[in-house]
Formats: C-alpha cells, sequence, structure tokens
C-alpha cells in the first residue's frame, strides 16, 4: 500500500478522500504489534499503538486441530499457571498488553463472553506479555473489572509459539487442548463466528 506521502499533490474528490480515510482508521484499530511496544507511558504508548493485522502467512502458526503445547506462565499472584490443569474446560487463551489500544477495547466482549459460557465449562484467560510488575497489571484488570484470570507471560512464549506479533491474538483450546478457533486481531462485541466456535467446542 503506498504511504501518505504518495498521495501528496494528487487531488481526490471529497467523497473518495472521505471513505479512504475511514478505511485507514478501520485498519490502524484492528491491532497492535509487538515489535512496537512502547518503552514509555502515556503519549509515547498512545503513539505506539496499532497497526493493521500483518498477513496470515505472517502470523500463523500452530494450525486449526493441532494440539496446544504444554505451555505455563505466572497468576497475577505470583503462583504458577499451568495450562495442563485446566484441561477439563474449553478455553479462550487471549494475548494481550496493557498498552495495547485494541486489547484494551475487546476485554468488555471478553468478559461478557466469560459471564455467559462459565457455567457450561468455559474460561477466558488473559495471557498479559506485559514486561511490567504484575501488580500493575493487576491494577489495570481491577480497573477494567475483569474477572477472568489474567497471567503475566513477560517473555512471551506464547506469542512465540503462535508465531505471531500481533495483538491482541486469541485461541480457542477444546477439552482435549486441541486448537478450534484462532484469531489475530480484535474480537468485536457479538461475533457470531465467535459464538458459533465456543458453542461447538463446548
Amino acid at each position: 500500500m503506498p504511504s501518505n506521502a504518495s498521495f501528496t499533490g494528487i487531488q481526490k474528490p471529497r467523497a473518495r478522500r472521505g471513505v479512504f480515510a475511514l478505511v485507514l482508521l478501520l485498519l490502524i484499530g484492528a491491532a497492535c504489534n509487538r515489535a512496537e511496544k512502547p518503552a514509555a507511558p502515556a503519549a509515547e504508548k498512545k503513539a505506539a499503538e496499532t497497526r493493521a493485522p500483518e498477513t496470515p502467512e505472517q502470523v500463523s502458526g500452530l494450525d486449526v486441530g493441532a494440539q496446544f503445547p504444554a505451555y505455563e506462565a505466572m497468576h497475577l499472584d505470583g503462583s504458577k499457571f499451568d495450562l495442563a490443569s485446566k484441561r477439563d474446560k474449553v478455553l479462550m487463551l487471549n494475548v494481550w498488553a496493557t498498552w495495547c489500544g485494541p486489547c484494551r477495547e475487546e476485554i468488555p466482549e471478553l468478559q461478557a463472553l466469560h459471564d455467559r459460557y462459565k457455567d457450561q465449562g468455559f474460561e477466558v484467560i488473559g495471557v498479559s506479555v506485559d514486561d511490567i510488575a504484575a501488580e500493575a497489571v493487576k491494577s489495570f484488570a481491577d480497573d477494567r473489572k475483569m474477572t477472568y484470570p489474567v497471567v503475566i507471560d513477560a517473555e512471551g512464549k506464547i506469542a512465540n509459539m503462535l508465531q505471531t506479533s500481533v495483538l491482541p491474538s486469541t485461541v480457542l483450546l477444546d477439552r482435549e487442548g486441541r486448537i478450534v478457533w484462532k484469531r489475530f486481531s480484535i474480537i468485536m462485541p457479538n461475533d457470531k463466528e465467535v459464538v458459533q466456535a465456543i458453542e461447538k467446542a463446548l
């Protein structure tokens, strides 16, 4: 896609300019790139957020149907999280970071899905790849009333497993630990594809 500079001096009808700007904004808001993670808070973090999702060839890792590997991380209280201990549940692993705008935007929908299906053996697990203190992530989660489990993976082990640099990235695992659905971008409210995948896995 040409850079903005490439359009300098080109006169476009106002309607086409408006459509182009709208499409560009939608793409920019769809995902964050881990390589663009800000080193400092506030304005630098805001400026570093978001890039359009990478192509499937760039981000695809474990395929749908594959067994998810053994995985461990750390709960916010410092205790060990072992994915194998959750084998009796349908799990939605959501890889995210506090500084990622699209990640923050999808939290209410993840919470709604967790609340809707938790009594049927479904659980959302937020995997934070922040490299800040667990207390800061916990404070963030508390502020946004995130009641689903959140674990810390500052080394990005799960992102390496999935071979993705895009945040948010989400995979759905059935009760046998197989990947039954995945997405490398934001989950929007009332997404029928997500609901169908969860209900089928349950």
